[in-house]
């Protein structure tokens, strides 16, 4: 988009940021009140809003409820494609408090359609928070059925991304052969914005992810919300050396 044909609220945001990137405004300092950007700028408060959304989407800038908006550094989570590739070492990330919480449930809905079960089949559900300090960063929910092992209940986890059920599953003496991640963006649903406490629109990655044993069974299901904001995802495709006929012609 030509910077002539910007909407008002683009132009904000492309102000403040410059500002908070040259140091114009420092981290932890709070914005003036929404109504006094709206004058400061000469535009409505709602535009000045959708302005603070994209710089909120981005990290830069974080709404506190009932304080007001203060600016922040981008601190993100890296989502690791390669995490479980032979010889990887699985690191957590500094300063990230990891709960989680356990219960059985039953398969209904998307549940059960991931795990390619049968409603009302008994299941353990793996529900994992990631803190930094008091602020939210990562929510997985995973799923496993009874049938496939009854694994022990870890209170806390090195990983946001429920790994440790993963190495549950091998300790148990099932092999996962083959995991699929289904990626797509959109906002936080109702359900998480609850469970993380979060009551604003924040973009997210969201991940289906199912691995299978040898005989194709789905062995564990995850719902992840990467936060936009918070989060990277980096995917690695490891290439083997091939011998290929057009190649060796062209030499």
């Amino acid at each position: 988009m030509h910077p002539k044909t910007k909407y008002h609220y683009q132009v904000i945001a492309d102000v403040l940021r410059h500002h908070i990137e040259s140091g114009e405004l420092a981290v932890d300092e709070q914005l003036p009140a929404e109504s006094k950007l709206a004058a400061h700028y000469e535009v409505s408060t709602p535009t000045v809003r959708a302005a603070l959304d994209i710089l909120q989407a981005e990290g830069l800038v974080e709404k506190v409820q009932g304080l007001g908006n203060f600016i922040r550094k981008p601190s993100r989570l890296t989502y690791c494609s390669e995490r479980y590739l032979p010889g990887r070492k699985l690191v957590a990330d500094a300063g990230l408090e990891v709960t989680v919480d356990v219960r059985g449930t039953e398969a209904a809905g998307a549940v059960a359609r991931l795990l390619q079960v049968q409603a009302g089949t008994p299941l353990v559900e793996y529900l994992y928070r990631g803190y930094k300090g008091t602020t939210p960063q990562s929510l997985a929910r995973v799923y496993v059925p009874r049938e496939v092992a009854h694994l022990r209940i870890l209170p806390r986890s090195w990983s946001p991304w429920g790994d440790s059920v993963r190495l549950l599953l091998g300790v148990a003496g099932i092999q996962v052969a083959s995991t699929v991640e289904r990626i797509t963006a959109r906002f936080l649903n109702t359900e998480e914005s609850e469970l993380l406490s979060l009551t604003s629109r924040i973009p997210v990655l969201a991940v289906e992810r199912t691995s299978t044993d040898a005989d194709g069974r789905v062995v564990e299901g995850a719902f992840l919300a990467l936060l936009g904001d918070r989060t990277e995802a980096v995917f690695t495709t490891m290439h083997a050396r091939t011998h290929t006929p057009e190649l060796e012609d062209a030499r």
